[in-house]
């Protein structure tokens, strides 16, 4: 089994969802302990780390998190 160093992540809006990732995984003391408790596959998770996909609905329920999206006005065109 390879090791594998994760480096520490601040949280931002942008990345809650990696950020309560690596906790997770840290708390269940593995990737593959996490995906077996989540009911998800551990490969899906470590696509999820290492920036290769987006988290979906199921790895997000798993965190207690959902996906809001928003949208605000765009500033004044400039003519």
């Amino acid at each position: 089994m390879r090791a594998t160093i994760r480096r520490r992540v601040a949280p931002t809006p942008d990345n809650a969802a990696l950020v309560r990732l690596e906790e997770q995984v840290a708390a269940a003391g593995s990737a593959k302990a996490f995906a077996l408790k989540a009911g998800i596959s551990e490969s899906y998770v470590g696509d999820v780390r290492a920036g290769r996909r987006q988290p979906g609905l199921s790895l997000l329920l798993a965190l207690g998190l959902v996906r809001v999206v928003s949208y605000a006005p765009a500033p004044e065109a400039r003519s």
